[in-house]
């Protein structure tokens, strides 16, 4: 792995002089979830130095890091830190991203969710190495803006790049375990918006890993504001004058789950799903349509907005 990785640092240095001239630079292949190419990077003022390689962002988001340093798996307490796993927008800075196969803006999707970002913020540790949520660090924000085009852009209203949820690599890891563990997460599954709206102060890791459900993290993006059906272009920002520098790690599509409301896999939205439903009404389950973090009747709605005729 550190041979992986000290072949990809030196593989990367060319990539900024590309990018700083406008060259378009590319790692990924068509038809993967991830962001396939750079076509625009302005590093900003106040970035971290040495953070500034554009290639960083592509393919998928970091599940090991510190390599050389400290290793460890990338966990919500300890994100991604090396230069060649994220970059760093300073004040005015700025990147757009291109996917090679657009991304739809599908209301069936997890929780209506198209898009996901990863950066580098983190949760503190109140019982390190236990894993005890304690606030957050580098929660840095960032303007989210999609494109069709990559000419016209529109924002994405209250959108944030760098923020929740903290990447988690592996299921069966623990916050700080040196070696990867041997299932990874979904960097393609939203963690539920729900999670994000309520207190999250003294939860202990088990109970993030399970409200996380099998997703690797990253701030969602819905699409639906934006009036556009679908994007190819991604561009994060950071306004004049912030004190704060974004990190980007990586960009993903968000993997359709199926027939919307349909519960039990059966390709049918019918009497079994209804069935299920009801079952965890009140509860947190995926009979949760909304993503409100609880089973009411507004799922109840949409499931039978759904019926198979």
């Amino acid at each position: 792995m550190i041979r992986y990785r000290s072949a990809l640092r030196s593989s990367l240095r060319p990539v900024l002089a590309a990018a700083l001239l406008g060259i378009p630079t590319s790692s990924a292949a068509a038809g993967d979830p991830f962001a396939d190419a750079v076509t625009a990077f302005v590093p900003g003022v106040g970035g971290t130095p040495g953070f500034n390689v554009p290639l960083a962002t592509l393919g998928s988001p970091t599940r090991c890091t510190g390599e050389g340093f400290f290793p460890g798996v990338v966990s919500p307490f300890n994100p991604p830190y090396l230069s060649e796993e994220i970059i760093s927008l300073g004040a005015g800075g700025s990147i757009v991203v291109e996917f090679f196969e657009p991304l739809l803006d599908d209301p069936a999707n997890p929780f209506g969710i198209d898009l996901l970002i990863f950066g580098n913020t983190g949760f503190i540790d109140f019982d390190f190495p236990a894993g005890l949520i304690g606030g957050l660090f580098s929660d840095d924000g960032g303007v989210v803006e999609v494109s069709e085009d990559g000419v016209e852009f529109v924002l994405v209203e209250g959108a944030v790049a760098d923020g929740l949820f903290p990447t988690l690599g592996y299921l069966d890891s623990g916050p700080f375990d040196l070696e990867p563990g041997l299932v990874q997460s979904d960097f393609t599954r939203p963690v539920a918006p729900a999670h994000g709206r309520m207190p999250l102060e003294g939860t202990d890791f088990a109970t993030l890993v399970a409200m996380y459900d099998g997703s690797g993290g990253g701030a969602g993006i819905d699409l639906a504001s934006t009036g556009l059906k679908a994007i190819r272009f991604v561009r994060v920002s950071v306004s004049v004058g912030s004190r704060l520098s974004v990190e980007i790690d990586a960009f993903s599509d968000v993997a359709a789950v199926g027939l919307f409301g349909d519960l039990d896999g059966d390709s049918l939205v019918n009497g079994a799903d209804l069935g299920l439903l009801l079952a965890a009404w009140g509860e947190a389950s995926p009979g949760d349509l909304d993503g409100n973090g609880v089973v009411d009747g507004a799922d109840l709605g949409l499931l039978l907005a759904e019926w198979t005729p």
